[in-house]
């Protein structure tokens, strides 16, 4: 399948002018399509993403911070993610009725009712209280025609060693941001890695996603999906960031 599908990419014109100042690279959007397909016929999925983002820290002055996620997903309305930063821990759970947020390091948890499908209520949890999962950004089935609909710019830039790591380099770009994705050359089509870089405020700033562990459909009991509060857990209200 690997060599067929690498036969293809030669045959392909390696442009196509979409509409005006507008470019868009078929070989890129054929590998993107092909990882996105991919998560569209997966039941579950389990990874780890270790993430550092430039944030603020004063006027003129930004700092990395880092911070990892292990999570889980089962569609199409179950996800766990476990998340270690600098200082904190915390756990985000969702059963398909609602998400639960715990700190392990103030023993506090709040609980809200949620949309019915993962898809909303990721984007719900960013919209109403500024949760933000970037990673799911790109797990998704559509995100290919997203992707070419957002970009005024795509292109496939060849092969990179990523990690040890045979992948596609494809990158795309807009007025706001430029996204590079890096793809395992594999069976599965999963990203490896993922670079942002903002352009949106006086000065550029990045945020960048490393893929690991990745687990294929494995059976997770749903059980796992559901919360309970440690001993002596102190319930809060959550309140929306609107």
């Amino acid at each position: 399948m690997k060599k067929v599908f690498l036969g293809l990419l030669l045959f392909i014109p390696l442009f196509s002018v979409h509409a005006q100042d507008k470019v868009i690279d078929t070989t890129a959007v054929l590998i993107l399509d092909r990882m996105s397909s991919i998560f569209g016929e997966m039941k579950a999925l389990g990874f780890t993403s270790n993430v550092s983002k430039d944030v603020v820290y004063a006027e003129n002055f930004f700092i990395k911070v880092f911070s990892r996620s292990d999570v889980k997903i089962k569609g199409p309305n179950k996800f766990i993610s476990r998340v270690h930063g600098e200082n904190k821990e915390d756990l985000y759970s969702y059963n398909g009725e609602q998400v639960v947020y715990y700190s392990f390091k103030d023993n506090i948890y709040t609980v809200a009712d949620a949309p019915d499908n993962l898809i909303e209520t990721i984007d719900w949890l960013y919209n109403d209280f500024g949760i933000e999962f970037t990673s799911a950004d790109f797990l998704y089935p559509s995100f290919s025609q997203d992707f070419v609909n957002q970009m005024d710019y795509i292109s496939f830039l060849g092969m990179a060693q990523v990690d040890g790591k045979q992948a596609f380099h494809v990158a795309g770009s807009n007025d706001l941001m430029t996204v590079q994705i890096w793809i395992s050359n594999d069976s599965y089509f999963l990203p490896i890695k993922t670079l942002i870089t903002y352009f949106d405020g006086p000065y550029a700033n990045q945020y960048q996603i490393d893929f690991s562990n990745w687990e294929i459909n494995q059976d997770y009991p749903d059980s796992i999906f559901e919360f309970l509060p440690p001993p002596s857990a102190k319930q809060i209200t959550w309140m929306s960031g609107k």
